[in-house]
């Protein structure tokens, strides 16, 4: 052990988290965070561990031909982050995927992401479903 104790302030987990997701790795993704995070969003308020987070992830990104973290506004209070973002995608279909949203992350002592809540209009989704 280095003696050198974890940082929770350290958010260099949340913009690798976003680059995974714009690049579709989902490994990569998992890997952002701790074992037993949770991320709720607004629209069904329901908590998913990272498994089943990953998978909704993992929808997007084999629909789509790429991924982009746009418009990003990033606050920081102790050990936690406020994004204000538009995700964008590339559809196979052709078509244009676009969703403003918010989130608040919470970083844990080793760094991780340990909770994410997420809050958008789920009315966007639904051009998702027509492509599925």
């Amino acid at each position: 052990m280095s003696g050198k104790e974890p940082d929770p302030t350290d958010f260099s987990a949340v913009n690798t988290l976003l680059a995974a997701i714009e690049k579709g790795d989902m490994d990569e993704v998992r890997r952002c965070f701790a074992p037993d995070a949770l991320t709720w969003h607004n629209f069904d308020e329901i908590e998913q561990d990272v498994h089943a987070m990953a998978a909704m992830l993992g929808h997007l990104c084999a629909l789509s031909t790429s991924r982009s973290y746009e418009d990003r506004r990033i606050t920081t209070v102790g050990s936690q982050a406020f994004l204000q973002y538009t995700l964008t995608a590339v559809l196979h279909s052709g078509g244009r995927f676009r969703m403003p949203a918010m989130m608040r992350l919470e970083v844990d002592s080793d760094g991780l992401v340990a909770r994410i809540e997420e809050y958008f209009d789920s009315r966007v989704l639904d051009s998702l479903a027509e492509v599925s």
